[in-house]
């Protein structure tokens, strides 16, 4: 009927979920549609980010969770940039992609720790538990930590199975491997629930529900040689400068896993435990390499953010400033392990530096499911997606 009225309930809630996340500026925008004008990554068939500014105007969280374009966005800043209201789209979409992080993981207090000032000594004192906890019970109590030959290069040593495990190399084992076995339990858990979602948002086909197996091995390599390459960060222009940094820290964090995986498999494995001279080892060579490519693109993001803030071309939230500050917080340390060990006046010193490097690798990796950081796991999803869909559209047009 021509006059029937269609009742639309605002979810309050949400809109103050999306504000308090960093979209704060979600009301200023009026629909002019500038945003997805000038996004150099807005497709033309579903153009992005004009119609998540009036979902999020209506609190439509369901929509907006199941929604992949909001991951296809990379922050550029060329909308907010030109938006005539300041109404910064960029900005909120980077707060609705915190929105479906916290709404697909389990344990959502921890999503909260994370994206709340209040909530980093919080977390702190939680990698600390699990540390020290993991310490006392691998180096027989509470070594002297303001002697390196106590901890960490002290205690004592065990024999399981074939494996010989010093200490040092058996507490890290007990810190970082039921962590990773944790993260990737509930990273699996959210992909499946984003995937499904999609699939059934976009009613595809019950002929072209390919399995896990045939979805990754047609396109996650597709994705992943494009996130590798970053071709969609070269096609912004009001910071075209972030991904230079985006990049290397990218690649950085590659050759740094490679690293842990190269000590783990020499270390837990072939038993090689002796601190390597940094250098005439390559496998330090390798991590060092990492360390520097780490710090200068974190650096670089830094200053360009910075700058870019001066320009009103981005704006930086406190997901943002925790983030970025966590990764230098976890190369300065790395490197300072290394540099206070060969000091002997600042050698009494490396216990404690080992121990915050340990705390911040320790936050920076439960990260991965409840920061920014989840963009890793959650943005290459909606990438797969999207080739995915691009492609079943062209076999069934």
């Amino acid at each position: 009927m021509a006059n029937e009225i269609i009742k639309v309930d605002v979810d309050l809630e949400a809109i103050k979920e999306i504000q308090s996340l960093g979209g704060d500026t979600l009301k200023k925008c009026y629909q002019c549609a500038t945003c997805s004008t000038v996004c150099p990554l807005s497709p033309d068939e579903a153009p992005f980010p004009r119609k998540q500014m009036i979902l999020a105007q209506w609190g439509f969280k369901e929509k907006l969770l199941n929604d992949p374009a909001i991951w296809l966005c990379h922050q550029c800043g060329d909308c907010s940039k030109y938006c005539p209201r300041g109404a910064n789209p960029g900005e909120v979409m980077a707060a609705l992609r915190l929105s479906v992080i916290k709404e697909a993981t389990p344990f959502k207090f921890l999503h909260t720790f994370y994206n709340n000032a209040w909530g980093f000594p919080i977390l702190i004192l939680i990698a600390l538990f699990f540390i020290l906890i993991a310490t006392i019970a691998t180096f027989g109590g509470i070594p002297n930590f303001f002697d390196a030959d106590s901890f960490p290069y002290g205690g004592p040593s065990y024999e399981i199975w074939f494996i010989h495990l010093p200490a040092r190399v058996l507490m890290i084992d007990v810190i970082f491997l039921p962590l990773a076995v944790f993260v990737i339990i509930i990273l699996f858990s959210a992909i499946n629930r984003m995937w499904n979602a999609y699939v059934e948002t976009y009613k595809i086909p019950q002929a072209y529900r390919y399995g896990m197996w045939t979805i990754l091995k047609t396109y996650l390599l597709s994705a992943i040689g494009e996130i590798l390459n970053h071709n969609r960060f070269e096609k912004c222009e009001a910071n075209k400068w972030r991904a230079l940094p985006h990049k290397v820290l990218l690649w950085a964090f590659i050759l740094l896993a490679l690293t842990t995986a190269i000590v783990f498999v020499m270390a837990d494995i072939l038993g090689f435990h002796t601190p390597w001279n940094p250098l005439l080892h390559p496998v330090k060579w390798l991590g060092n390499i990492g360390g520097l490519m780490l710090l200068y693109g974190i650096i670089s993001i830094i200053l360009g953010r910075s700058q870019a803030e001066r320009e009103k071309s981005v704006k930086t939230s406190y997901p943002d400033s925790f983030l970025v500050y966590l990764i230098l917080l976890v190369g300065l340390t790395g490197f300072g392990i290394e540099i206070f060990r060969n000091i002997s006046a600042l050698r009494s010193l490396t216990s404690l530096i080992y121990i915050a490097h340990l705390v911040f690798v320790f936050i920076l990796f439960l990260g991965v499911a409840y920061s920014k950081f989840a963009h890793l796991a959650f943005r290459t999803t909606a990438v797969v997606f999207d080739l995915y869909f691009k492609d079943i559209n062209q076999k069934m047009s």
